[in-house]
């Protein structure tokens, strides 16, 4: 039992520190582009870049995966995170938006290599304990809902001429410390490989058809895809949104960090919700809880229907999220991991790519509640895809 919990907390330590990154670039990043660009579109281009670089990199980052392993792998990504960081460093300090931008897109790349820090957690642990492993990585989220925007808040006057140049400053520090812990994560115990193997009697991988017609797939990758879709697109909105309707810094720090918290703090009894509930009933609550806010949204540009709004949008990404990925790890077996977890990931993160891009533009164009109304029918299609599967499951789907 302790060596679980020692070897679950390196791993929720370790994602802890990548998240402050992740947080602090959603906080910063576009405000920091604006200092650049005077476009709405080209001022979300860095922040799509990170989306769209965390998309295009997840099949290679698997392939790498599999030759060499996940530790190697994940050493691999850091490093290139860290050449992303120090790249937009030097592009905010030369005033050079285009080498700003490409920094953000190595970072991405980063990203793609992380986002196998949750399977790598999964893995390490018997096939019972899985959901308390991803709520591990979850709670990591936390800390760096305080952590990632106050080292955006107070990265971005570090240096008196160079405005948001202490952030990526910060963010290289942040790496560099991920490259040191990633080395003493525990390898996958191959016993517990084994036993994953061994919980099927299936030990060969099936053909694409198959998955192609699984509603289970469909269904876990809708759900994480569009809540992750329109969890960035509203929380990178939101520092916009708020500066737009005359609101400081500090206000959409504060409503940033009470985000983050609303994506983390229901993990310590998410993993119990999975259980009680199941997969299937989870994400839907997480969809009623997204609904909220939607509705929390349209009650005014304060400050407490941003706050009331964004805790909101926190706990209905994290019932989906964490629904749609306990659904997705039992849509395949342990042959067929890879390719079905880097599909999975693709298909997020292009919806991420789009979301993130459109943001900035479409609160220029539609305003605040506009851009939370865009959110209703994707959803209800969410919602559609569960009821499917639920029936599909009492027909007995094989």
């Amino acid at each position: 039992m302790k060596d679980k919990f020692a070897k679950l907390g390196l791993f929720s330590l370790t994602q802890t520190v990548f998240q402050i990154g992740g947080v602090m670039i959603m906080a910063v990043s576009i405000l920091a582009g604006q200092t650049l660009s005077d476009s709405p579109t080209s001022a979300s281009l860095p922040l799509s870049l990170v989306i769209f670089g965390t998309f295009i990199g997840l099949f290679p980052a698997a392939f790498i995966m599999r030759k060499l392993g996940r530790k190697p792998g994940l050493l691999l990504g850091t490093s290139i995170g860290i050449f992303g960081a120090l790249c937009a460093s030097y592009g905010l300090f030369s005033h050079n938006f285009y080498l700003y931008t490409s920094g953000h897109l190595f970072f991405g790349f980063h990203q793609s290599f992380m986002q196998y820090l949750r399977f790598s957690a999964m893995e390490s642990v018997p096939h019972k304990d899985r959901a308390s492993a991803l709520s591990w990585i979850l709670i990591a989220g936390i800390p760096a809902a305080f952590l990632g925007p106050m080292a955006g808040l107070y990265g971005k006057d570090l240096f008196r001429d160079q405005i948001y140049l202490g952030c990526f400053i910060i963010l290289s520090f942040a790496l560099s410390v991920q490259f040191v812990l990633i080395t003493l994560l525990p390898q996958i115990n191959k016993d517990i490989e084994k036993e994953v193997a061994s919980s099927t009697n299936e030990a060969t991988a099936r053909p694409f058809s198959y998955h192609i017609k699984n509603p289970g797939l469909w269904s876990a990758i809708i759900s994480s895809g569009f809540a992750f879709g329109l969890m960035v697109m509203l929380m990178s909105a939101a520092p916009v949104a708020m500066k737009s309707h005359g609101h400081h810094m500090h206000s959409s720090t504060l409503v940033l960090q009470w985000h983050v918290l609303g994506m983390y703090i229901p993990s310590f009894f998410s993993g119990f919700l999975v259980k009680k509930l199941g997969q299937s009933k989870l994400i839907l609550v997480g969809i009623l809880v997204m609904l909220a806010e939607v509705f929390a949204a349209l009650q005014g540009t304060n400050f407490l229907p941003f706050a009331v709004a964004l805790i909101l949008l926190g706990v209905g990404w994290n019932f989906m999220y964490v629904g749609g990925t306990n659904m997705l790890v039992d849509q395949y077996h342990p042959s067929e991991k890879n390719m079905i977890q880097a599909i999975n990931d693709s298909c997020v993160y292009m919806l991420a790519t789009v979301s993130t891009y459109s943001s900035a533009y479409l609160e220029s164009k539609v305003g605040w509640f506009g851009l939370n109304l865009v959110a209703i029918p994707f959803l209800l299609m969410s919602a559609v895809t569960v009821v499917v599967y639920m029936k599909s499951k009492k027909k007995g789907f094989s």
